[in-house]
Formats: C-alpha cells, structure tokens, sequence
C-alpha cells in the first residue's frame, strides 16, 4: 500500500455568509479526479477536505492553501477565517480495492480504502462482522485484492505525478468548459 497525505480545514463561524451557498446539511463530493468534499458542521462552519500527496510532512502554509480550494468553489464566502488544518495519512493500493482479510484466527486487517472510507468501511465492517457471527465466507471475495509491492519510492513518486496529472486534466476541463 502507498501512504498518501490527504487534508482538511475548518473555517470559524461563518454566520449569514453559509446561508443559500452550500444548500445541503449532507456531505458533498465533487466529480473532478482530483476532488474535494465538504460539508457544513456546527451549524455554520464549513468543513474541507481534499488535495492529497505524498509527503510526510505538513505543507507550508495549509490553511491558506485550503481556503484557496474552498474560494475556488465559492468565491462567496470572501475570505474565510481557518481554525483547524491538518493532514491525515491514507493508504492506497495500486489494485484501488479494500484488502479485507483475515490475518490470523481472531485478527482481521481491513484497509486501503483510498479515500472512500466512508462507503467502503461500512461495507467491509458488516463482511467482517458476518464472518465472525455466521461463519459466512462473502470476504474471500476480495482474497485477489491483497497487499502488493507497490514499487517503493518510484511507486510514491508514481502516484504523486499521477495526481498532478489528474489536476492538469480538470483545469483543461473547466476551462474548456467555459
């Protein structure tokens, strides 16, 4: 698997300025390759997330570059106060399935779900909680998506390029698309 860096910011409170931009209390997605998700938390303020890389460490100046992301989408919101931003580590593998196994008797390992944690781990949960309860064997489904060398630090590097590919690719969409 490839350790990636995701990110995430909070604003502050953003009061009057959150009403009739974000029109949803749900999560949201966007479609691009390289997207971001966000949602509204505490009622109003505005939680980002999104970028990844293969660093290990925090870059420069995150809050800023999240409010960037955020402006982009909704230039809106003028420029919005941060009070949190932090990096988190991810990992992917090069197949882009879960790896759900049992690793030994009483010891399940359930990772990799590159970014789609949310849906994903639901799913890999209730597998893993029905083959402990039931003795059902569904997880064996994913038996061919198990770790793989990933090509170490040309496989980081990889990725990295991959992602500013996918970047290059929606900037020529939007604009394109203008």
């Amino acid at each position: 698997m490839l350790p990636v860096a995701t990110y995430v910011a909070v604003t502050s409170k953003l009061g009057d300025r959150l009403q009739g931009i974000v029109g949803t209390r749900s999560a949201i997605s966007d479609d691009r390759r390289a997207g971001d998700y966000y949602r509204v938390v505490d009622e109003d303020r505005l939680l980002w997330g999104g970028r990844i890389t293969t660093r290990r460490s925090e870059p420069s100046r995150l809050a800023e570059k999240m409010r960037g992301d955020m402006v982009s989408v909704y230039p809106q919101l003028g420029r919005p106060k941060i009070d949190f931003a932090w990096p988190g580590q991810m990992a992917y593998a090069l197949h882009k399935m879960p790896i759900i196994t049992r690793v030994d008797r009483g010891l399940w390992a359930m990772t990799a779900f590159g970014g789609h944690g949310l849906n994903t781990t639901a799913m890999a949960g209730r597998l893993v909680a029905r083959a402990i309860t039931r003795r059902d064997d569904r997880f064996r489904l994913f038996a061919d998506f198990g770790p793989r060398w990933v090509g170490g630090p040309l496989g980081q590097a990889g990725v990295q390029m991959s992602y500013w590919g996918m970047q290059l690719r929606d900037r020529l969409e939007e604009r394109r698309g203008r």
